[in-house]
């Protein structure tokens, strides 16, 4: 199964950690379950603390934790996703009591894991100077401070989630509950992810997911053609989309641009505008009444049952099932 790390700085926000902790047990115990395999899911969720000393949390509670940091970079043990929990106090404090954290964060970006950072977490990964140049949002109270000691981040803090690559951040609980989701989704497939949204976050509206998100990711490369191509379907896919015109408007032939295309994001043109489709389909079918035929047809699919293909293959599930389940 996985090995998902829970950091927490001292003065953490309990709920931050306890509920990244909890969710992500749960969704270990039902990929098992799926996957009829016996795990032990305390294993495969652990919380950190920089010492392996119980956390004083900013509420005046006592976590304990699994096992300390420097037990954590010993064992070089893969990792397949950290979350840094959100915090209360003088970021600089916390940041100066954490020192420890930045050069394996360093190891864990360069693996390319996945990291989550929570309302102020974010202030971690941009001392590490893991976000210059990338977007990143934060707690917007905090926004103007975070702005001045790390002016090379591109910061919106207006924006609930951001990703960068292998950077996710949240800019406060509620966002960050939508990312757990998303990055449980990432680790056990979107069946989990949608069975703890229905099980324990009901009422709650999801408004993201990894995939819709990761778009932001598959733009940081330097071929200005190929991001203008990428804008360009992310407007207009619930047109009529031919990829060779595309691929003329930006002065490529059709094989350079597929070709060029793969290379910079990692998929081709037409998966990548099956993935925008299906992204815009899924908020349809959260956010409205709309028809699973009118869905399909207002992001670019003609066919229903084509739609409901692809949209399948994608999810995992039928587009009235998916309704069904996030409602």
């Amino acid at each position: 199964m996985t090995n998902t790390l829970v950091y927490l700085p001292r003065h953490a926000l309990a709920m931050s950690a306890t509920l990244i902790k909890e969710l992500c047990w749960v969704a270990t115990a039902h990929a098992a379950e799926q996957e009829s395999i016996a795990v032990d899911p305390g294993q495969c969720v652990r919380l950190v603390s920089a010492d392996g000393a119980p956390v004083n949390c900013f509420s005046g509670n006592q976590l304990s934790v699994d096992i300390g940091l420097d037990e954590v970079v010993a064992a070089n043990e893969p990792v397949d996703a950290l979350f840094l929990c959100a915090f209360w106090g003088a970021p600089q404090q916390i940041i100066d009591e954490n020192r420890a954290l930045l050069p394996w964060l360093h190891r864990l970006n360069d693996q390319a894991v996945p990291i989550a950072a929570v309302s102020n977490g974010p202030f971690f990964l941009a001392e590490a100077g893991l976000l210059d140049n990338k977007v990143a949002t934060v707690y917007p109270p905090v926004a103007d401070q975070f702005h001045r000691r790390y002016p090379d981040v591109a910061l919106r803090p207006e924006r609930a989630i951001t990703d960068a690559g292998n950077l996710y951040c949240a800019n406060g609980i509620a966002s960050g509950c939508d990312l757990i989701v998303s990055i449980i989704e990432m680790l056990y497939g979107a069946g989990v992810a949608r069975r703890i949204s229905h099980d324990f976050l009901v009422g709650f509206n999801r408004n993201y997911s990894i995939s819709h998100v990761s778009f932001d990711g598959q733009k940081y490369h330097r071929d200005r053609q190929i991001l203008t191509a990428q804008q360009w379907l992310e407007r207009n896919f619930s047109g009529e989309v031919k990829l060779e015109v595309v691929a003329a408007d930006i002065g490529m032939s059709p094989r350079n641009f597929s070709r060029r295309f793969k290379r910079a994001t990692g998929d081709s043109p037409s998966h990548y505008l099956q993935r925008v489709r299906i992204e815009a389909a899924k908020e349809l079918l959260r956010s409205t009444d709309l028809s699973v035929a009118e869905v399909a047809y207002r992001v670019g699919y003609a066919d229903l049952s084509y739609f409901s293909r692809m949209f399948s293959r994608h999810e995992g599930c039928l587009p009235l099932s998916y309704r069904l389940e996030v409602e």
